[in-house]
C-alpha cells in the first residue's frame, strides 16, 4: 500500500474502519450469493414444489383397497344396468326383432316412415358385444330430428348413433335419413363374442 493511503487509514477512527470493512465484506457476500448460490437455491425450491405436487397427485389415486372395492362395485352396477336394458340372455334373432319393433313403434309415434332396418356387423369391445344396425327412415325434417333426440328412450342408454346422413327426398318435401345404430351388451361368457 502507498504511504499516503496508510496514513489516511490510520487517521480514521477504528469504528469507521471496522464498519467500512464490514460493509465491503457484506457486498462481497451478497455478490457471492447472487453469482454462486441463487441458481441452486431456486432449483432446490422448484424440486420441493414438484415433490409436493407429485405426492398430492399420488394421494388422490385409488391405491387403497376400499377405493378399489368401490370402483369394482361401480363397474358391477354399470354392467347390471346395461344388462337390464338389453336382454343379454335373449337369443340374437329375438333381440334383433325387439330392436326392429321398438324402432318401428317409435317411428310411427313420431310420424315418420321406417323404410329399412338391417342388422350389421358384430364385434367385441372390451367386455361388451357391439351390435350394429343400419336404419333408414323418411319423413319431415323436424320429426326426424325429434325421433333422433328420443333415440335413448326408444332403445335404452346402451344404444348410440355412430353415423348418419340426411338428404332430400320426394322432390324436397321429405328428408331421407340413413343411420348406423350401435347397441352394447355384456358378453355372455368372458372372451366369447359372436
Amino acid at each position: 500500500m502507498s504511504p499516503r493511503l496508510t496514513a489516511a487509514l490510520t487517521m480514521l477512527d477504528s469504528r469507521v474502519l471496522l464498519g467500512g470493512l464490514l460493509f465491503i465484506g457484506g457486498l462481497v457476500a451478497g455478490e457471492g450469493w447472487m453469482l454462486v448460490l441463487s441458481k441452486p437455491y431456486s432449483n432446490y425450491l422448484a424440486l420441493i414444489a414438484a415433490s409436493e405436487s407429485l405426492s398430492a397427485s399420488l394421494n388422490r389415486l385409488p391405491r387403497k383397497e376400499s377405493d378399489l372395492g368401490q370402483l369394482a362395485d361401480e363397474l358391477r352396477r354399470v354392467s347390471e344396468q346395461l344388462t337390464g336394458q338389453t336382454a343379454a340372455l335373449a337369443p340374437d334373432h329375438q333381440m334383433a326383432s325387439e330392436v326392429m319393433a321398438n324402432l318401428d313403434r317409435s317411428a310411427a309415434a313420431s310420424g315418420i316412415t321406417l323404410t329399412g332396418i338391417r342388422p350389421g356387423a358384430r364385434r367385441q369391445v372390451l367386455e361388451f358385444e357391439e351390435i350394429a344396425f343400419d336404419v333408414s327412415a323418411q319423413g319431415k325434417y323436424l320429426r326426424l330430428c325429434q325421433w333422433l333426440l328420443d333415440f335413448e328412450r326408444t332403445l335404452g342408454r346402451n344404444a348410440t348413433v355412430s353415423e348418419f346422413t340426411m338428404k332430400s327426398a320426394d322432390e324436397g318435401r321429405l328428408v331421407a335419413l340413413n343411420l348406423k345404430a350401435v347397441l352394447y351388451r355384456p358378453l355372455r361368457t368372458p372372451g366369447a363374442a359372436k
